[in-house]
């Protein structure tokens, strides 16, 4: 039997190394080195979120047969500073990651804001403009 702490490991890597690859492209194209993602250590003793290295997201990850998305994401938005977007990876074994994020819309003269789910590749796609927009402006 797999022991969970390691399993949830295993998913912090597998994450990094696929947003890692997500980043790839979009470094690349702007001439900045790679992005620099690593688990974070301090995050049984002092909270937080699971991967740093991009400040303005806030990554949870969740490797778990049993799936409780909605108490997962609340975790992710408490952990969330005000300056940062919840994003949730989570997946069961042999199944694809699955994503969650917040998605802004105007409606009705109002601006509110509410969870979505996303596959890989919608996912990717949101993650590498989110990413080219915050890099190019800082330059």
């Amino acid at each position: 039997m797999v022991n969970i702490r390691a399993k949830g490991q295993n998913g912090e890597r597998e994450a990094i190394r696929l947003l890692t690859d997500w980043a790839a492209p979009v470094t690349d194209s702007l001439g900045l080195p790679p992005v620099d993602l690593s688990r974070n250590l301090e995050q049984t003793r002092g909270g937080g979120y699971d991967l740093t290295g991009i400040d303005w997201l806030a990554v949870e990850v969740k490797r778990h047969e049993n799936l409780q998305v909605s108490q997962w994401w609340k975790q992710a938005v408490k952990q969330a500073k005000d300056n940062q977007i919840p994003f949730l990876m989570y997946r069961q074994n042999r199944t694809p990651w699955r994503f969650r994020l917040v998605a802004s819309v105007y409606h009705s003269g109002r601006l509110g804001h509410y969870p979505v789910d996303m596959a890989a590749a919608d996912a990717q796609l949101w993650f590498q403009t989110e990413l080219w927009v915050r890099l190019a402006n800082t330059g």
